[in-house]
């Protein structure tokens, strides 16, 4: 990331970090990477705006995300810098080994150049002139000299990769695009003028060019993972990214990757766009620009991530509605499960703090059966839908101990007993939404007592 947190990044480090949590409490080995892409025009303009060096822009850029993912709860295990001269070094590596096999040359190109995306465009690309995700930074015109990948060279082989492997992409919907995105694509540029983007990593042996900021940024997935530290760990990789940058991370990585001889990722999870109440584009040029901190201040962590994952189109364009926010977090969460929790464990106390709960054999079979769809539907990463399972057997609960009654029950004990094992694997499954949460609840339901987890927002 290169700028200050919006409301997509909150919803894209939600999402990653949903999955990593859950895969993590299920005993899987997962590494979840993170980190800045710090060089580009970019970068570098925005630390002449601002009167410093853009080594002190992208420190208190480094601060600024780390603190974001502290608030937002984001369990990271790797932050990763691109400025950092380890990353250099690699990927200078990487370039020569590209050049060593006659994978990039050089030619002189003339075009249309948006420095918000970082990439140059094609006509049919703009809106009257102006890039479709940045209608507010001018369009610049470039002519270069510059350093070329053979994009065209893998074209077939990864049309016939995707087309051999279309679980590769989730969701599925976007499979023609992305088979379109390959049919019509180019040998890019993977170079810039020193004197026109003086802040990249340098070209080996040509000290008039910088390497482009795609090039090295993508290259962070596999250093990250140990690659050219001689521990490289590239199985079951996924990734995260937003529409924009499925040409990106679907083509021009996969690309270097069938170019180096590394195995291509295993998944590319493509979420959605976050759009305001209106169904409008979110932009700073029409004022309807969502502060995820001031959203974090507004409604509290657990409404914030909740929405999220339970409220949002994890795969489609959604609208961040914070009327949506109170609605679902008071219902699901506090009404639904906080309650839930409440009474039953009250009623344990109440009832039979010291005796020995029973189970009935066919409840737990239920409940169980519950568990496993909801982890089928997090490891096809349906997130929305995995939230809504756990949502179910909630309600599934709540109208168990309406009907049974276990305050006037004599069965009660089995009623509990039941209640109290739901409670406890309803926890597990909630735990990626509500980490700090969940210890609460565990502790609680360890010592039997009653506890008030969740307040409700006011409308």
């Amino acid at each position: 990331m290169n700028s200050v947190p919006h409301i997509g990044h909150a919803f894209e480090f939600i999402i990653g970090d949903s999955i990593s949590r859950y895969l993590k409490h299920q005993g899987e080995n997962v590494f979840f990477n993170t980190g800045l892409d710090e060089h580009g025009l970019k970068v570098y303009t925005k630390s002449q705006e601002l009167g410093i060096s853009v080594y002190e822009h992208i420190d208190g850029l480094t601060s600024l995300w780390k603190e974001f993912c502290v608030k937002f709860q984001i369990d990271y295990d790797n932050f990763y810098k691109t400025s950092d001269a380890e990353h250099h070094r690699k990927v200078k590596i990487v370039w020569n080994s590209f050049i060593e096999r006659g994978d990039i040359y050089k030619k002189i190109y003339k075009g249309k150049y948006c420095i918000g995306c970082e990439s140059f465009k094609l006509d049919k690309d703009l809106i009257d002139g102006k890039c479709f995700d940045h209608p507010s930074i001018d369009i610049i015109d470039i002519e270069e000299e510059n350093y070329f990948f053979k994009l065209s060279k893998y074209k077939e082989i990864l049309f016939k990769w995707i087309s051999d492997n279309p679980e590769f992409l989730v969701p599925s919907q976007k499979l023609t695009e992305l088979k379109n995105l390959i049919i019509n694509s180019e040998d890019i540029s993977v170079s810039r003028l020193k004197e026109n983007c003086p802040w990249g990593v340098d070209v080996p042996d040509d000290d008039t060019q910088v390497i482009y900021v795609w090039f090295d940024a993508l290259l962070n997935y596999v250093f990250a993972a140990g690659y050219l530290s001689g521990k490289f760990k590239w199985q079951n990789v996924i990734q995260i990214c937003g529409t924009d940058n499925l040409r990106f991370q679907a083509i021009i990585f996969q690309s270097f990757l069938e170019s180096e001889g590394i195995k291509k990722s295993d998944k590319l999870l493509v979420h959605g766009t976050i759009l305001d109440k209106n169904g409008r584009k979110i932009s700073k040029s029409t004022g309807n620009v969502i502060d995820p901190i001031e959203q974090l201040e507004k409604y509290g962590i657990e409404a914030v991530r909740y929405y999220a994952l339970a409220g949002l189109l994890t795969y489609s364009d959604s609208s961040w509605n914070e009327e949506d926010i109170v609605k679902l977090y008071n219902a699901d969460v506090c009404n639904d499960w906080g309650n839930l929790v409440s009474r039953v464990l009250h009623l344990i106390d109440l009832k039979c703090s010291n005796v020995e709960l029973l189970i009935n054999k066919s409840f737990k079979l239920v409940v169980d059966g519950f568990k496993l769809e909801t982890d089928k539907l997090w490891r096809e990463f349906k997130i929305k839908d995995a939230t809504q399972k756990t949502n179910d057997l909630v309600k599934f609960a709540n109208k168990y101990i309406n009907d049974e009654k276990p305050w006037s029950n004599p069965n009660y004990l089995e009623i509990l007993g039941n209640l109290y094992y739901l409670i406890s694997i309803v926890n597990d499954l909630y735990y990626p939404i509500f980490p700090e949460k969940y210890n609460v609840i565990k502790e609680a339901i360890i010592e039997r007592k009653k506890v008030i987890i969740f307040k409700k927002l006011c409308p």
